[in-house]
């Protein structure tokens, strides 16, 4: 009796086992053939053409490019979208900047390197990228896939912590066969994901330290009064869920020299490993006697509503005032400064004069090095070690950027009692206004 039961259960475990197993098969096949038919309707969309791309980017929380689509008729041309799609339902459009060049349609996603392709908003899921062209000859528009022809890799993206969640974005391009034609495409794939430990939403730069102490009013420095400013904002950021790296704390600062922030564990080399959608660097300004104030440096062709936003609280917070600085102004409390010809020369001649070849700066060129040596090709990062005074920045030419606030609290000769006194209320300012825009 006992045999005969056993071999029932056994009899029963052996059906469940094929059930399970054709279950599981039939639902995977399922999967493959609902994947196979999305394809399928992506690619009975696009052209054949392809939108070659020779230049992508993140900056902040933004995907961006550039690319060319040949032998498109000027005459023709009515208007262009950037268009994703899963190809199951979901679709959304984008706007992108076109312009003719030699027959060309040249494509980018904005002038503002902060503002294209917002990858946080979008779901879980598997989403192709694609060109939309409206054309006058044409009733219905056209859909054109991309092809990189860049030298820059694929990209691992993590969105910004929400409620302790985060999603991984793999922005990967592709390469498949349909119908005997061979087709490109840019693909997001959205996943639910732990961020990596080395992974941080925000990093936060304490200007100077060690032996470069920045300005110095008496026994009170910069670099003192930054780091004091830098740990109190991690606390108040991390306290609303974001997570946040220090360049340096109490414990590295000591090593740091005024030439060494693009060594392995320098400031800048610390910021970019962390690959944090926005950096907050803290500084102290010198200036004549007369100057006095807030001054917010931001990224060039870049939206200054997060600097605005900032600048507009700690006014509001704290009883500083706007600067009364002109140069390089952008809006109250607001400044983007470049390079200017006169200093690019200035900088051309010493490297002549040193014996290195001229980096490649425009005046398109951040020239305050925080803002720009963490934001890589988006930025036009350059510090690649010919200049023989600093080591090279790793990172200078990455395809991943981060959006970088450089904070001037104020001037040492007219501010530094209000800086010293009313850290709490900057702060919180600070704080407030980068939760409501990230």
């Amino acid at each position: 009796m006992f045999k005969k039961f056993v071999t029932f259960i056994m009899l029963i475990l052996v059906l469940c086992g094929l059930g399970m197993g054709i279950y599981f098969a039939t639902f995977s096949n399922k999967k493959t053939q609902t994947q196979l038919e999305i394809n399928e309707t992506i690619f009975e969309m696009i052209q054949t053409k392809e939108v070659e791309v020779n230049e992508f980017f993140t900056f902040g929380k933004c995907l961006n490019f550039s690319g060319k689509l040949a032998s498109i008729s000027k005459d023709n041309f009515e208007s262009a979208k950037l268009y994703v799609t899963d190809g199951s339902g979901f679709e959304k459009t984008y706007s992108i900047d076109g312009k003719f060049e030699e027959g060309n349609l040249i494509l980018s996603t904005t002038d503002e390197i902060n503002n294209g392709l917002l990858l946080d908003d979008l779901p879980e899921g598997k989403y192709v990228v694609l060109i939309r062209l409206k054309l006058n000859n044409s009733v219905n528009p056209k859909y054109y896939s991309l092809r990189n022809i860049s030298p820059y890799q694929d990209i691992e993206y993590y969105t910004i912590t929400k409620e302790n969640m985060n999603h991984k974005i793999d922005i990967n391009f592709k390469s498949e066969s349909y119908n005997n034609e061979d087709y490109s495409y840019l693909q997001l794939a959205i996943s639910n994901a732990e961020k990596p430990t080395d992974v941080y939403d925000i990093v936060i730069d304490s200007g100077h330290g060690g032996k470069d102490v920045g300005e110095k009013s008496g026994a009170d420095t910069e670099a003192n009064i930054t780091l004091e400013y830098a740990k109190l904002l991690k606390q108040k950021l991390e306290n609303q869920g974001f997570k946040v790296k220090l360049t340096r704390d109490d414990l590295n600062s000591a090593t740091y020299t005024a030439t060494n922030m693009y060594d392995e564990n320098g400031r800048i080399s610390i910021a970019c490993k962390s690959q944090a959608k926005i950096m907050i660097s803290f500084h102290i300004n010198n200036g004549n006697t007369g100057l006095k104030g807030l001054e917010i440096y931001s990224p060039c062709k870049s939206k200054l509503d997060l600097a605005q936003d900032i600048a507009n609280k700690i006014v509001a917070y704290t009883d500083i005032e706007y600067s009364n600085n002109n140069a390089f102004k952008k809006g109250e409390g607001v400044y983007v400064r470049n390079f200017t010809q006169n200093v690019i020369n200035e900088y051309t001649n010493t490297a002549k004069n040193k014996g290195y070849e001229p980096y490649e700066i425009t005046l398109d060129t951040p020239y305050l090095y925080t803002i720009r040596e963490v934001g890589g090709i988006a930025t036009n990062a350059y510090v690649d070690g010919r200049n023989k005074s600093y080591s090279s920045n790793s990172y200078f030419d990455s395809n991943q950027g981060i959006e970088c606030y450089q904070i001037e609290m104020g001037y040492i000769k007219n501010d530094l009692e209000m800086i010293k006194t009313q850290m709490e209320q900057y702060v919180t300012a600070i704080s407030e206004a980068i939760a409501e825009n990230l």
